[in-house]
Order: C-alpha cells, then structure tokens, then sequence
C-alpha cells in the first residue's frame, strides 16, 4: 500500500538529489571562490603597484640605478599597469556579478517550489500521492500529483508582479520578474516526459495535466496559455486556485489505478 508516510520519506531522500539544489551548490562554491580570486588579485595589484612606486621614487632620488630609457619605461608602464588592473578587476567584478544573479534566481526558485510543495503537502488529502522534484535527466519536474481526479504536473515559477497575458497570448509579468525562458514550452516538454514514462510503464494511455504555479505573484483571473499550434492548455494560478483546480477536475482514476501510477512514479524517483 502507498501511504502518505512512506511518501513523504521517498521526498526526504529525494531532496539530496534535487537538480536546483545541486546548481545552488555548486554556484555558491563558484561565488566563494570568485570571491578569492578576486581578494588575491586586489592584493597582489597593490603590492605590484607599490612596488613600482617605491622603484620610481628610488630613481628619482638616486639617479643611479636605471638608465635614462630604464626611467621612462616605469614612468609610462605604471599607468599603464593601473589601466590594465582597474579592467581586469572590472571584468572579474561582472562575473561575480552575473554568477550572483544567477545564484540568487536560483535560491528564489528554490524557495517558490518549497513554498509550493509544502502547500501541497499541507492542503492535499491523504488520497493523493505527491512526488517532487522528480529528476528527468535534463532537470526537476517540480511537483507530480496522483488522485481521484487525475494526473497533475506542476511548474513553480518564482516570478513577482502581476502574472497575465500580452496582446499575442503570451505570457506577460507586470512589474515584477521578466520570465528567463519561455515557460509554457518548458511545461510542454516536461509534460511529454511524464505522459510518456507513465504511458509505457503502465499501459494507461490518461491524460497528464500540466498546471503553471506562481507562489509569490498575482495571477490574473481564469488564465490560461494555449496556442494555434497544439491543443494544450495551460492553467496559469496561485496556490489557493490549483487547490480547487486538482479538486473539481473533471478526470476520474478508480484507485488501482492510482495506485499503479504512484508505483511507478515512485520507482522514477528513486532513479
């Protein structure tokens, strides 16, 4: 029998495998040892610096020491080593910068998938399975619910703002986060995956619901991504609505069949 017990203990294991956290990781080691780089390079630029100072100033005084082209060669290479310096340190600065960036998203996108999770985890009743970040080979599905009322694949997003939609139908954040990627066709991809690993592993041919979830934006009313080009339709909601949009779906599972889905999911976490 899959209990919510058992669940949650695969979740706990899982976490240490999780592809956000790893990149989490392994940027914060980045940041940490951009962070040296740079002190090093500051220090030894000081002391190459003072050091050309104390052998222009010793010239000056002792006129003895160098020949007159000896001279002007220091003269000219101290600004010149000062330039080179102040870019170098410019060019490491915009890295670290850009690294920060992308540590700090990575943090916020972390965090929106806990906040979501644990919803989820809080709200949902003991009937349906709930599977997080389970691992694809490319990346992290976020969340992965099993019930009654069908198969849902949840997307996180930690964009702020207000969540809605441009003139063309595309997605659209109103004074907040502008979107990284085009999430819709990220959810479509990922949907592929789950249908077809739930597909082959059970000789269920259901359908998969996919569901676009912004914890920490204000999402428009009824809103959905869809296209000419294919007949998905995505619901785009906070986490009070996707409560009421697993609940009153329309998809019915009978429990065997719950029951079969959530096994293999399972083994698919555990790879």
């Amino acid at each position: 029998m899959f209990t919510r017990v058992r669940q949650e203990g695969l979740t706990k294991n899982n976490k240490k495998k999780s592809f956000l956290d790893e990149q989490i990781r392994n940027l914060s080691d980045d940041l940490s040892d951009l962070g040296n780089v740079r002190l090093a390079f500051t220090i030894f630029c000081a002391l190459a610096i003072l050091f050309l100072f104390y052998l222009i100033i010793d010239y000056l005084y002792t006129f003895k020491k160098f020949s007159g082209a000896g001279f002007w060669i220091y003269v000219i290479s101290f600004p010149l080593y000062i330039i080179m310096g102040t870019i170098s340190l410019k060019s490491i600065n915009k890295f670290i910068r850009k690294t920060k960036n992308k540590y700090d998203i990575a943090v916020k996108e972390r965090q929106a998938e806990k906040e979501v999770q644990g919803f989820l985890r809080k709200n949902l009743t003991e009937e349906y399975h709930i599977f997080e970040n389970v691992y694809t080979g490319f990346g992290d599905i976020d969340a992965i619910v099993v019930g009654s009322t069908g198969v849902y694949m949840i997307e996180v997003k930690s964009n702020s703002g207000v969540v809605t939609t441009n003139e063309k139908g595309y997605l659209s954040i109103i004074d907040g986060d502008t979107p990284n990627k085009n999430y819709r066709e990220q959810v479509i991809k990922e949907l592929s995956q789950v249908k077809k690993y739930i597909d082959n592993n059970t000789g269920l041919k259901g359908w998969v619901n996919p569901v676009l979830v912004f914890p920490f934006g204000s999402v428009w009313k009824d809103l959905f991504l869809d296209s000419e080009y294919d007949n998905y339709k995505i619901p785009v909601l906070n986490e009070k609505d996707l409560m009421k949009y697993i609940y009153s779906n329309q998809t019915s599972l009978t429990p065997e069949q719950v029951k079969k889905i959530s096994q293999v999911l399972e083994e698919w976490q555990k790879d």
